[in-house]
């Protein structure tokens, strides 16, 4: 089990922009600086997992089983350090898993100890990353999310870029060259909540309108 600081920016967009666009042009700003980076693209699908009266999402935090298209399945938990200046700082544990409800239970146990984590996921999100890996005053892991939120026979597609650094502290000292407010130029808006909580008020949302 790894227990991290997550530092990062987040960026989501209501254009209908094209994908293959935006990541050339995130790639472009870097050449332009002479910048050199690794790229790698993945699929997954992830299922979110809350209490019945939705304490992680009324609380910041996520339980969160990823499928990866490599075959490999992570348990990931993230609980709300803070949320400044447009960053969001979390503290992440994550553990490999064997796929089965009893272990996202006793890894939620751990995590969330006075938590009564329910069978049924409540949210799904089917990704396509674009991930672009590069230093600037830290190890940057730039990503390019097409998304898709899945609840019943609702969906709703998404875009998002994250310009995130882990680390073992709350830092602020990296995006030395200004990528978050290219990305500004690029249409895209930042935002502090993250996938599970604003996928969360979207059900919301359609639950209202019955």
């Amino acid at each position: 089990m790894g227990t991290a600081v997550e530092n990062e920016f987040k960026f989501t967009t209501d254009q209908k922009l094209n994908a293959a666009d935006t990541i050339e042009s995130l790639e472009t700003f870097l050449k332009d600086r002479g910048i050199p980076y690794n790229k790698k693209s993945r699929q997954s699908t992830d299922t979110y997992y809350d209490s019945k009266d939705l304490a992680l999402f009324r609380g910041g935090c996520i339980l969160r089983q990823k499928n990866s298209s490599n075959g490999r399945i992570k348990l990931t938990a993230k609980k709300p350090i803070s949320n400044a200046e447009e960053m969001m700082s979390r503290e992440e544990t994550e553990i490999l898993s064997d796929g089965t409800f009893e272990s996202l239970e006793a890894f939620g146990k751990e995590c969330f100890p006075d938590l009564t984590i329910g069978k049924e996921p409540v949210l799904t999100i089917e990704t396509e990353r674009t991930a672009i890996y590069y230093i600037d005053g830290a190890d940057i892991m730039l990503s390019f999310d097409t998304c898709r939120y899945i609840s019943g026979e609702n969906s709703k597609r998404f875009l998002e870029i994250e310009i995130e650094s882990m680390g073992n502290t709350t830092e602020r000292g990296f995006d030395l060259i200004g990528m978050r407010d290219f990305t500004k130029q690029l249409s895209f808006f930042p935002v502090t909540k993250s996938k599970y909580q604003r996928g969360i008020e979207w059900i919301q949302s359609l639950n209202a309108q019955i």
